[in-house]
């Protein structure tokens, strides 16, 4: 058996592609049975090897490089869609036959076991972190104080705000910190995880009496006093997990543009916010939110889903392009929150499976991320229009990994387009 370094050595490759390989169903990777290490059978690395490297005269059937960027990026012309098309490759996370995994740990496992904390630091090395990491990374968290240039940004564009407007303001704020010729990009990682908390609590709410705090920990602060329970910590840090990564979507693939270019970490997350501020990726809480306020304010929903129908619209929060069966994180918060319900009334949740029944019997869809994502959230008690920034606070663990990977073996990220306008013409005097 072989370590992982050992064997992108012998195949002469970097780990990201290594991983990459694991990811494609290419090599397989065994887990000790003490420990957490990955080891690879010899056998199938000599295998690859003999795909990979052109040896004994033998031309050799090549294998993408996991950062190979494709130049141009477009489906073929009998395709009407570009969704779906491959432009690069990832060790990151994988979404195979339906089935979400990070770092190739299931979906489902690492809701139900692991802290966001524990998540970051996966998604963000490659596997998985020991108890001193986390603690490490919790600590600095917990200590996290707001630096007077960015209280002042802040207060500039003032509390009411958007959520996802305050975080953006952030990240040029902290960008131009002063900080040592030292610095490591796994230092920025930190600083804007242990930050970006501090953009949506009120003033006065930085400190904490708790000598470990995590993320989740931090905004049930903030927001629901230094009283909050166990079980509330717990079901707010599956929410931040659920959110966490998924692959290549519009937001992540900004940030990996951006890391493309060379611009630091506090760029490559300010691109991914100004992706997810446009309604048609970031803004389904809002109109979720919108759909309940509706609801409570007496309009019924057959008249609400028949609106949506009318004006050729999905109900937000339903359908999604890679999941037909249904999306995964959904049936796993659908979980949280009736376990929300338990302790905290079952209003918000009897609502949310009334809405979940009645769009499936009109149009045959099930709920996505951001359908239950608020229901939780809204649940746990944070404010009317949250939802969207915490989403947005548990997809930097994946905005950052997805940068980082970028930087490791970096090609300029340059896509193509397809013309389709007026044919070659001649510019003549008149």
């Amino acid at each position: 058996m072989l370590t992982a370094a050992e064997a992108a050595a012998q195949l002469g490759v970097k780990l990201g592609t290594l991983y990459a390989y694991v990811s494609r169903g290419w090599l397989k990777s065994y887990r000790r049975r003490v420990g957490r290490q990955a080891l690879y059978r010899r056998s199938d690395i000599e295998a690859l090897r003999g795909m990979t490297m052109p040896e004994r005269g033998r031309r050799a059937r090549s294998l993408p490089d996991a950062s190979s960027w494709v130049t141009i990026a477009q489906p073929p012309k009998a395709e009407a869609s570009p969704s779906g098309v491959i432009v690069a490759e990832s060790a990151v996370s994988s979404i195979i036959e339906g089935q979400l995994a990070y770092r190739g740990y299931p979906i489902e496992e690492v809701i139900e076991h692991a802290t966001y904390e524990e998540i970051c630091l996966l998604l963000w090395h490659g596997e998985r972190p020991s108890p001193l990491e986390v603690e490490r990374l919790r600590k600095a968290i917990a200590t996290a104080q707001m630096p007077a240039a960015v209280a002042a940004a802040l207060s500039g564009v003032g509390r009411q705000a958007p959520s996802l407007l305050r975080l953006a303001v952030m990240m040029p704020v902290l960008a131009a910190q002063p900080r040592s010729r030292d610095r490591q990009r796994a230092d920025d990682a930190q600083e804007i995880v242990r930050m970006m908390p501090l953009a949506l609590t009120s003033p006065g709410t930085s400190g904490t009496k708790r000598q470990l705090c995590g993320t989740a920990e931090r905004l049930l602060y903030s927001f629901s006093g230094p009283e909050f329970r166990t079980w509330e910590k717990r079901a707010l840090d599956r929410v931040l997990i659920a959110c966490a990564e998924h692959e290549l979507n519009a937001s992540t693939f900004a940030a990996r543009v951006v890391a493309s270019t060379g611009a630091d970490l506090y760029a490559s997350v300010l691109a991914a916010l100004c992706s997810l501020s446009g309604p048609i990726h970031g803004g389904a809480c809002d109109r979720i939110e919108n759909m309940f306020a509706a609801l409570e304010s007496g309009v019924r929903l057959d008249t609400i889903l028949r609106e949506f129908g009318e004006q050729n619209q999905l109900p937000p929060g339903f359908g999604h392009a890679i999941y037909p069966a249904g999306d995964p994180r959904a049936r796993l918060l659908k979980k949280v929150a009736a376990s929300i319900a338990q302790h905290k009334g079952r209003r918000w949740f009897d609502t949310a499976c009334q809405i979940e029944e009645r769009v499936w019997r009109r149009s045959e869809l099930r709920p996505n991320l951001d359908f239950y994502l608020t229901v939780c959230t809204r649940m746990l008690g944070f404010p009317r229009g949250l939802p969207a920034a915490i989403f947005a606070l548990g997809r930097a663990a994946g905005w950052i990994a997805h940068s980082l990977e970028q930087y490791s073996d970096n090609r300029l990220i340059r896509p193509r387009m397809r013309y389709k306008g007026s044919p070659l013409r001649h510019w003549v005097p008149t």
